[in-house]
């Protein structure tokens, strides 16, 4: 049987869809590259945020269409599922939906059972990276967030497994992705934590890069201290995803984030304390229900003083079945358009001037991806992206940063 196998979303949602090809090759399905090609048609769907629901069923839509001009199975695999089923149900009651368990699609297709896992061989999309997934779910119970509705609570594979799982990696690739919806609750299931298995994972050999997924700020704040003192390794980019939400603690408490915004500065003053030109990747929700002007600002003045290299902007979408969605005082989207648009100029700004400090400077990069205009892409020690015009995909380059702007650096 033919299967085409088509992903979207965060970096867990690619590794989810890496080893569902794994397992349909494993099983004597044959990959295709066009849907109008297959027999079995899997689209493993994003919903974290309203605009990803609706790009994904536009996609399901134009997958459906193909699905019954040519007979073949279309299945709707992942978060989707959990989070608005009857969305998908409405596109066609004959599109089969299947939450993001492994174990799901292997009954439907009457395969042996077996669920994610890190023994399970994936079929890699990138030549270059090696994606990890840590651990499932996550201890949060955050106002706004359909995603733990759809991926539950918190479940941590072992040290050992996952020691086993980069030893394959670094085999095979330079750059390895550890990977969760919270890395920062790694093994608080297990009496274990991310620092401990970052330890034992610094201790194979070799030149490879480690890029530690999103943190909530919550959790790391107990463990910043040991967690610091493992980045000395340049082997771990020097890149923290800490996703701060708000600079309001009035709007940070409704969300139900477990930290304030004097708890995300002091972090950052940590991490830059020991390394300046660490990479501080954070997202932000404007409009959140009964945001005021003012609670708006305060996270305009937070990222003035933070600086963060990189800013994930959303809009609040209301999500199905979240404390969010029947919270009084819903803005309307003009305001929430406004917002977003003042605050995508700032660190647009703040980004430029973070990047222009390495001007002139030679870097070392290890190339991970073709650019999506010519060249390759390569990554410092800070997971900067720097585009360069030659290198060897997978390789380590010196390069002479020569321009720089908001989103990335450009080098020879």
């Amino acid at each position: 049987m033919r299967a085409f196998v088509e992903g979207s979303g965060c970096s867990l949602n690619k590794s989810d869809t890496e080893q569902i090809r794994g397992f349909l090759q494993k099983n004597n399905f044959q990959p295709v590259n066009e849907p109008e090609k297959a027999d079995l048609l899997l689209l493993n769907a994003c919903a974290v945020k309203e605009q990803t629901e609706t790009k994904m069923l536009r996609r399901i839509r134009q997958l459906n269409r193909i699905a019954e001009k040519k007979e073949s199975t279309l299945v709707v695999f992942g978060c989707l599922p959990k989070i608005n089923r009857e969305a998908v149900s409405a596109v066609s009651k004959k599109i089969v939906q299947i939450g993001p368990r492994l174990s799901g699609l292997a009954s439907f297709l009457q395969l042996p059972v077996q669920d994610f896992s890190p023994a399970l061989e994936e079929q890699k999309s990138s030549p270059a990276i090696s994606i990890i997934t840590v651990c499932r779910g996550c201890l949060g119970n955050c106002a706004y967030c359909c995603v733990r509705n759809a991926r539950g609570s918190l479940r941590s594979y072992s040290i050992a497994q996952l020691n086993k799982k980069f030893k394959q990696a670094i085999r095979n690739s330079k750059e390895v992705w550890l990977t969760a919806q919270d890395c920062g609750c790694y093994g608080l299931d297990k009496d274990s934590s991310l620092p401990e298995l970052l330890r034992e994972l610094l201790k194979n050999k070799g030149k490879f890069r480690i890029r530690v997924g999103m943190i909530n700020p919550g959790h790391v704040k107990k463990f910043l201290p040991e967690y610091l003192k493992l980045f000395k390794d340049e082997r771990l980019y020097r890149f923290f995803h800490l996703p701060v939400q708000s600079g309001s603690n009035e709007i940070l408490r409704k969300m139900n984030r477990q930290y304030t915004g004097k708890d995300f500065l002091g972090i950052v003053k940590k991490i830059r304390s020991s390394f300046p030109n660490a990479s501080i990747a954070t997202d932000v929700i404007v409009g959140f229900p009964g945001e005021t002007e003012k609670q708006f600002n305060e996270t305009v003045s937070l990222l003035r003083e933070v600086k963060p290299d990189v800013v994930n902007i959303s809009r609040f979408g209301a999500r199905p079945n979240t404390l969010a969605s029947k919270m009084p005082g819903q803005l309307h989207g003009r305001v929430k358009k406004r917002r977003s648009r003042i605050l995508t100029q700032l660190c647009s700004e703040i980004s430029l001037q973070r990047n222009e400090r390495f001007f002139g400077k030679r870097q070392t990069i290890l190339v991970d991806e073709t650019g999506k205009k010519g060249g390759l892409v390569g990554r410092n020690q800070n997971y900067n992206p720097v585009v360069v015009k030659k290198g060897i995909l997978g390789g380590f380059a010196e390069v002479r940063i020569e321009k720089a702007f908001p989103t990335y650096l450009a080098a020879k």
